[in-house]
């Protein structure tokens, strides 16, 4: 794929696409109509042979197109489930350290403030031109060694930090899911595959015999149109990071208010989530 397409606004990139693929099956119908009806003896007759195998092509095209996009909104979906699932696993590990005795309460606090403000900030922006910045890791290994360093006493600061040593690991491992799927996408073979089969799609009925030009232009170009919506939303959903169609940190917008512009004293305990 190329991905400066998700630079451009959402309205151009399908007008674009749209048109593209409207333009290109008409222009296709006026330069192979002449050579068509010049060496093939085309006739009404043959419509009805004509339509078999366009059936079965269409049909067959039709699945696969179904599928793509059945994956890529699949994949979309599953990318803004872990987002949430990240975000919300924050709010628990925040609200976990809040009960930590002092000075260590404030510093694991400061380092989850960093991380989340980081995500936004640094990551997000990253992540939409399918980059994976370290930095947060850098955070998470600051806020991991102050966490280990905490020696609980027996009895319920045991079970807390037991706690809270698994949200950080659920945590880290959204973290990761998060970042493998900022380069998740289909396959560069079956985008190929989709574009070969809309150009046989839209070749085979050029051997239709219509002697109205103009109306063979139409059903051609609202066939090319229709194809040109599909990869234009298959495309868009294709990278779940990229574009304006995409996930966004409104979770962590989320988190960070909670977490942050609240403006709680650093020694505060705070049960936010």
């Amino acid at each position: 794929m190329l991905y400066k397409i998700y630079d451009l606004p959402i309205w151009l990139w399908g007008l674009l696409t749209v048109g593209l693929f409207a333009m290109a099956s008409c222009a296709g119908l006026v330069f192979m109509r002449v050579w068509i009806r010049k060496y093939l003896r085309l006739s009404v007759d043959l419509n009805e042979a004509v339509n078999g195998y366009f059936s079965g092509i269409g049909v067959i095209y039709g699945l696969l197109l179904g599928l793509v996009a059945v994956a890529t909104w699949q994949n979309f979906d599953a990318a803004a489930s872990l987002i949430s699932k990240e975000a919300a696993t924050i709010g628990a590990l925040y609200r976990d350290i809040s009960d930590y005795p002092a000075p260590l309460r404030s510093e694991l606090q400061r380092h989850l403030r960093n991380h989340v403000t980081y995500v936004i900030e640094k990551d997000w922006p990253a992540q939409e031109q399918g980059r994976i910045l370290t930095g947060g890791t850098l955070i998470l290994s600051e806020f991991q060694r102050a966490l280990t360093s905490f020696e609980p006493t027996p009895g319920g600061q045991t079970i807390l930090h037991a706690e809270t040593l698994r949200a950080f690991n659920i945590m880290v491992e959204a973290r990761r899911l998060r970042l493998d799927a900022v380069t998740s996408g289909l396959p560069s073979v079956m985008w190929y595959v989709v574009l070969i089969g809309a150009v046989l799609s839209i070749f085979v009925t050029y051997f239709y015999d219509i002697e109205d030009q103009k109306l063979h232009l139409i059903l051609t170009g609202t066939l090319g149109t229709f194809i040109g919506l599909m990869v234009f939303l298959t495309a868009t959903l294709d990278n779940p990071f990229r574009g304006q169609v995409s996930v966004s940190p409104d979770s962590y917008q989320l988190i960070r208010e909670n977490l942050i512009d609240l403006k709680q004293s650093p020694d505060q305990h705070s049960p936010t989530r």
